[in-house]
C-alpha cells in the first residue's frame, strides 16, 4: 500500500539471505532505504522495500504473519541509508 511521501510511516525491510526483516521508521520517503536496498542488490543481497504502513505493530505482526520464516531483528541492522 503506497502513503502519500508527506505523512509519516514505517517501512518493512527484509533481508531474504538471512531470513530477516526489520520495522524502520518513522519517515516521510523511503527514497535513502530505497538507494540503501539497490546498492545492497548490486552487491549480490537479496533485499526488499516494502510494504508499508502508518502503524508499526501492525505492520510488524502482518509480515510475520505473512512469512513466519523469517525472524525479526532491531531496526538499522540490516540497511543505514546513506546520508
Amino acid at each position: 500500500m503506497a502513503l502519500p511521501e508527506s505523512e509519516p510511516f514505517y517501512l518493512i525491510v527484509t533481508d531474504h539471505d538471512r531470513g530477516v526483516f526489520t520495522v524502520e521508521g518513522p519517515m516521510t520517503h523511503s527514497q535513502p532505504w530505497d538507494e540503501a536496498a539497490t546498492y545492497a542488490r548490486s552487491r549480490h543481497r537479496h533485499i526488499v522495500c516494502g510494504p508499508t504502513g502508518t502503524h508499526r505493530e501492525e505492520l510488524a505482526n502482518e509480515h510475520r504473519t505473512a512469512h513466519r520464516q523469517l525472524a525479526g531483528v532491531p531496526p538499522g541492522s540490516i540497511l543505514r541509508p546513506r546520508p
